[in-house]
Order: C-alpha cells, then sequence, then structure tokens
C-alpha cells in the first residue's frame, strides 16, 4: 500500500468517526423562508420551541430565489413542510403543488382583507401571519432637515448631496417591486380585472422616467437592496426607499438619526406602493392525524394568536393580520408608526391571483431588456409578449 493510499484511507476513517460521533439533529419541522427580518422568523421560532419542546429547522432565501426553489422542489422533490412566503406567490399554487389550508387552522380573529389574501379559486393556500409589506421613504437626519414631498425638490437638491460624496437616494433599483409605485404615479395598472396590461404608454412613460433617475445620477442602478440600506446606515446616503420589514433594523442601527416619511408625489400625484401578507404555505403532501401534520397545525395556531402577533410588532413593527390587535395598533399609533400606517392607506392590494405571479416574471424579462439597451416602448411591448405566452401555458 502506498503512502498516499494509505493517508486517504486514514483521512476518510477520521471524517466517519467524526460523522458518527456526533448526533444529527433531526427537526420535527422544517420551514423555508424569504422575509428580510430574519429576526422576527428566528425569534417567532425560538418562542414556539420554549413553549411546545417542537425542534424547528429554518433555511432562509433571498427574495428572489425562494419561489424557484420552491418550483423545483415541487418538480423534483425536497420540499419542507412549511414555506413563508409572499402573497402573490399563491397564484402558482399548482404549480407549487401547495396542499390546500384546513379551514379549521385559519384563526376566525384574522381580519377579512388578510383572509382575502390567502384565497385563490375559493381555496385558501396560506396563513397569513403579518401585514404590509408596502414601501416607504427613510432618510437620515443627519443631512435631511425636512424631508422631500416630491420628486421634483430631491431632484433639485440631488447635486448638492453629491457634492458632499452623498447618494441623494438608493433602493433596490432592479426589483420590479421598487419600480411599480412609479407606474402607478403615471397612471398604469399591471392588471385590469382579468387582463395583464404592461404594453401601455404609462408604462413606455414610467421607464423612461425610471432611467432618467439614474443617468441624472439621483439614484445609482447597481446598487441592490442591501447596498442601499448599508449605504443609508452608513451615512452615504440621503434617502432610501425600502419596506416597512426593514424598519426595526434601521432603527437598532441608526437611532434617532432614521427619519420615515411617506413616498414622494411625481407630477404632483402620490407614489403608491403595494401591500401584501406575508403567508405560511403547504408545499409537503399531508397524511390526515399524522404527528407532523400535528406539529404544523400547533405552529400555525401558534403564530396566529395575538400574543405572539403583539410580540411581532412590538419588537419588529411588522403589523398584525389579528383584527383587534390591528385596530388597536391603528388608535395608538404615533410618530414612525403613524407614518407607516399613512403609507399603508397608499398602497394597493396586491392580486394573489395567477396574473400577479406572471406579471412580476414579465416585468422583470422586460426590464433586463429595457437594461440592456432596447426601448421603453419595444420593452413593455416585450413585457407583453411574455405574459401572453406564459398565461396561455398556465392556464
Amino acid at each position: 500500500m502506498t503512502v498516499f493510499r494509505r493517508f486517504i484511507l486514514m483521512l476518510v476513517a477520521l471524517i466517519l468517526g467524526t460523522l458518527t460521533s456526533q448526533p444529527a439533529f433531526a427537526a420535527d419541522i422544517t420551514i423555508w423562508y424569504s422575509h428580510q427580518s430574519s429576526r422576527f422568523v428566528e425569534g417567532l421560532v425560538q418562542r414556539f420551541e420554549q413553549e411546545t419542546g417542537i425542534q424547528v429547522s429554518l433555511v432562509q432565501f433571498k427574495p428572489s430565489k425562494i419561489k424557484a426553489e420552491l418550483l423545483l422542489g415541487a418538480q423534483y422533490g425536497g420540499v419542507p413542510d412549511l414555506a413563508l412566503v409572499p402573497s402573490d406567490f399563491l397564484g402558482l399554487y399548482r404549480q407549487m403543488r401547495l396542499e390546500p389550508v384546513l379551514k379549521q387552522w385559519l384563526s376566525t380573529d384574522l381580519s377579512e382583507d388578510a383572509l382575502k389574501t390567502a384565497k385563490v379559486d375559493d381555496a385558501y393556500w396560506g396563513v397569513p401571519v403579518i401585514q404590509g409589506n408596502h414601501l416607504m421613504l427613510f432618510y437620515n437626519k443627519k443631512f435631511v432637515e425636512e424631508p422631500v414631498a416630491s420628486w421634483q425638490e430631491l431632484i433639485k437638491t440631488s447635486q448638492q448631496y453629491r457634492d458632499n460624496n452623498l447618494m441623494p437616494i438608493g433602493w433596490n433599483y432592479t426589483d420590479m417591486y421598487f419600480f411599480m409605485p412609479f407606474l402607478f404615479a403615471f397612471n398604469g395598472q399591471p392588471l385590469d380585472g382579468d387582463m395583464i396590461t404592461l404594453d401601455t404608454p404609462e408604462m413606455v412613460e414610467a421607464l423612461d422616467y425610471y432611467q432618467q433617475l439614474s443617468i441624472q445620477q439621483v439614484v445609482d442602478n447597481k446598487c441592490n437592496y442591501n447596498c442601499s440600506q448599508q449605504r443609508l446606515i452608513k451615512g452615504e446616503e440621503a434617502y432610501a426607499i425600502n419596506g416597512d420589514w426593514a424598519y426595526q433594523d434601521l432603527k437598532d442601527e441608526m437611532g434617532d438619526d432614521l427619519g420615515v416619511a411617506l413616498l414622494p408625489t411625481l407630477n404632483s400625484k402620490p407614489m403608491y406602493s403595494m401591500k401584501s401578507t406575508f403567508v405560511f404555505t403547504l408545499p409537503g403532501k399531508l397524511t390526515k392525524n399524522s404527528e407532523r401534520e400535528n406539529r404544523i397545525a400547533a405552529f400555525l395556531t401558534f403564530v396566529q394568536r395575538e400574543d405572539n402577533q403583539k410580540w411581532v410588532y412590538q419588537n419588529y413593527h411588522l403589523l398584525p393580520v389579528h383584527q383587534a390587535l390591528f385596530q388597536q395598533v391603528v388608535s395608538q399609533a404615533k410618530g414612525d408608526e403613524l407614518v407607516l400606517l399613512q403609507q399603508l392607506q397608499f398602497a394597493k392590494p396586491m392580486s394573489s391571483e395567477t396574473n400577479m405571479a406572471i406579471v412580476w416574471a414579465a416585468m422583470e424579462k422586460g426590464y433586463q431588456r429595457f437594461k440592456d439597451g432596447l426601448s421603453a416602448k419595444e420593452s413593455a411591448r416585450y413585457m407583453q409578449k411574455v405574459a401572453d405566452k406564459q398565461s396561455k401555458r398556465l392556464r
């Protein structure tokens, strides 16, 4: 036996010995999630484990990746017991092979608006746990005394920020969720009832305006979600557009330097973000009256319970779906909380139907063409072409 072969055998034996000497962690429930606030999910799971003794394995995906992972898992196997996703994912319940949620698993305390987001084709495909998920304007009070009320104001003052080595504003520029308020400001609508409406003059105007903000160096089009958030925290940009989900993380980092305001008006029109819920879905097959089903039911009951909904809001400012608790939050809101709720009033409900999922995919593909040099008019036409093709395929 050669020295090299003897060395390899010893190495294999060492590895196997190490593996067999350590007990493997066998979770009772596995959960995939894509929410940006990992502390909210981890904290909620920790409370559940302490109360019930049921062990949970958590896997976090980037928001841009989890949909593809669930679709692949549905096709080739390897899905979790539960997945926490935005409610607009539910339009793909067939492709994700989701199990419908048993009616008795939905709390009678849930608001009607929250319940609507979980219902597609007369069945519930998710259990809502938080609502909002809407965009807001954040700013650094070190550089901004009074937040701008309009894009015109921000464009006028952008040079003074650049002169001080600050980016005027940042956001996840290539994410179409962040583009949508610009489309709404130009009176565009991605859906008109059941019709997908992307090839419109309003889409062309919105794309051109969006691009001009980058050309004028008001925003850095290469700066993604983490880049913009870190720039605001580090004092490298004056403003940032981000979601309500980011509030607590920004507050923890910036303290009293964090300011919160409504999205700026555009051509004297308010900007409407979209709003939705985050829901727990059931990607894996259920076996009636099994231990696994009982553990899943226990977790879903836990996250809807009023005391846990209250804990989430108090610690992370994520809005509850418990109707009475939400009304209490509204009645007692002040300061930043009041601004968060005011922006929610301007938000448009995001459809959970299949066409909304198609819209996001088509806009993403069309915007990529636009970024690569296609005109706004051609890009809008391409978005519609992709959407129409996908709609026929998924019906």
